[in-house]
């Protein structure tokens, strides 16, 4: 899934979730987080390291989570399950969109990839950043459903933006 379309998951989920905006704002950065390996990765295939494994933001949400149940700060608990939400999110949308390498679902106790369409490991051996052009683009998104799935998603983002938007500005 493209970055613009974890901003909207983001977005979406922390509207949904019915969240003030300072907690939809960590919704959207959850959201995407996950892709930060991007800029230390040679390739696109090669992009999901241990931040594309639930373990790793269970273990590190769990910690941040009892720290604040135990320091009784209400808001570094809340932080911690909407991060665990955010990036599991991410998750859920990498594997339902990935085209070159699924996630590790499992992962330690397995390194076995999961993913929903068949993928292409091989056109994945280019640098992250030419994604966004053909042929790449071209393959992501022969997958219709993909393609109309990612653009409602962003439309739906951006409606629901410009309706808050316009609700609270209109005054």
């Amino acid at each position: 899934m493209f970055i613009n379309s974890h901003i909207a998951t983001g977005y979406l989920a922390g509207k949904a979730a019915g969240d003030k905006k300072e907690w939809i704002l960590l919704w959207i950065i959850a959201a995407t987080i996950p892709d930060i390996d991007g800029l230390w990765s040679d390739t696109v295939a090669g992009h999901h390291s241990i931040l594309h494994t639930p373990i790793f933001w269970i273990v590190v949400c769990g910690i941040v989570w009892w720290i604040g149940n135990f320091r009784k700060i209400q808001q570094l608990e809340t932080g911690a399950l909407i991060v665990l939400a955010g990036t599991m999110l991410h998750l859920f949308t990498d594997w339902i969109t990935s085209r070159t390498v699924g996630i590790q679902w499992l992962y330690p106790f397995s390194n076995t990839n999961y993913w929903i369409y068949p993928i292409s490991p091989e056109k994945g051996n280019i640098p992250i950043w030419e994604m966004v052009v053909p042929p790449y683009i071209n393959f992501y998104f022969e997958n219709k459903i993909l393609f109309y799935g990612e653009v409602g998603l962003n439309i739906l983002a951006i409606g629901w933006f410009w309706k808050t938007y316009l609700a609270n500005h209109a005054k």
